[in-house]
């Protein structure tokens, strides 16, 4: 696989000497989301850390549980970014166990401006590699997993086997990068059809030249599933965010918590940390290194931001 990836992320002797159609300035990557139009192969280990507070509340002698989730993501650009493959992959612990998600595998294209405006959609595999007892313990692994992240809800579904279809829309101004994505799972989970809708939005603004603040806010819409009410079919969770832009990494953290109602009303609220670890890959710049001052997919300098007085760029 990373042979595969290295091959698809080596640009050939004739694109190499064509210009970048797709030259835009550099943005704040989000934490979860996909940087759009970025030109380096790309891996990203997100780590989710949270306590649930279970339904039946404090004052009853049931405290907080505890969840981990870790997220592997690649995704190489193909061609001059006009089309990109990835993978991404899910595993979770909490309460002594620790289970796996399952595998998706896909693929999106975009059409995009040189000032950054971009439109794009594409769709993913969701492979069944979440293969534990849905009534057995680890089932409660999975929904503490999949309450911190509701919009990953689909890797959590044991033995299910569907598709992601989503579109993409972002917009630059200045520093100042939005970023919105629209998706619909439709999984078949052993005879029984799951619909999940989920929306996710970046805003993102450059604080200094190599560090970035944003928020990100997901929501999660159960269209079709079982044993749902239907005040409890959506969750939503917003997520502020610092990234620090380095010449070979790209780490960032988050704090999160619910507004309303949590996944399927199954716990009264949640909160927690994500630290992401983002590595760049660029074949086009030496070492593959890449960086915001020598980076050559801007069409124009780096943009001037408001700092603070006194503070250095």
């Amino acid at each position: 696989m990373v042979a595969a990836c290295v091959v698809l992320a080596t640009p050939s002797p004739a694109l190499a000497d064509e210009p970048d159609p797709y030259a835009v300035p550099a943005v704040p990557r989000p934490p979860t989301l996909p940087e759009l139009t970025h030109s380096e192969t790309e891996g990203t280990l997100e780590a989710t850390a949270g306590a649930i507070l279970p339904n039946t509340g404090p004052n009853t002698g049931v405290g907080f549980t505890h969840a981990y989730v870790q997220r592997l993501s690649v995704e190489v650009p193909v061609g001059f970014r006009r089309w990109y493959v990835g993978a991404e992959y899910e595993l979770a612990a909490g309460d002594g166990r620790a289970i796996s998600g399952n595998l998706e595998l896909g693929g999106r294209t975009l059409w995009a401006t040189r000032t950054g405006l971009a439109f794009g959609g594409g769709l993913s595999l969701v492979l069944p590699t979440a293969l534990y007892d849905s009534k057995g313990p680890a089932a409660s692994t999975a929904l503490d997993a999949a309450s911190l992240r509701p919009w990953d809800e689909s890797f959590f579904q044991p033995s299910a086997f569907g598709a992601r279809p989503f579109v993409d829309v972002r917009a630059i101004d200045g520093p100042f990068v939005a970023q919105f994505r629209q998706s619909l799972d439709v999984l078949d989970t052993g005879g029984n059809l799951a619909l999940y809708a989920t929306v996710g939005v970046y805003l993102g603004l450059w604080a200094t030249h190599d560090i970035a603040a944003g928020i990100e806010a997901f929501e999660a819409y159960a269209i079709s599933a079982q044993n749902v009410q239907d005040g409890d079919r959506a969750a939503v969770v917003i997520s502020p965010n610092v990234r620090l832009v380095l010449p070979w990494v790209e780490p960032a953290i988050s704090a999160f918590t619910n507004i309303g109602t949590p996944l399927q009303g199954a716990s009264q609220r949640i909160w927690g940390f994500r630290f992401a670890f983002t590595v760049v890959y660029d074949p086009s710049h030496p070492l593959g290194v890449r960086t915001r001052a020598n980076e050559d997919n801007s069409p124009t300098t780096p943009p001037v931001t408001n700092v603070p007085t006194g503070a250095v760029r």
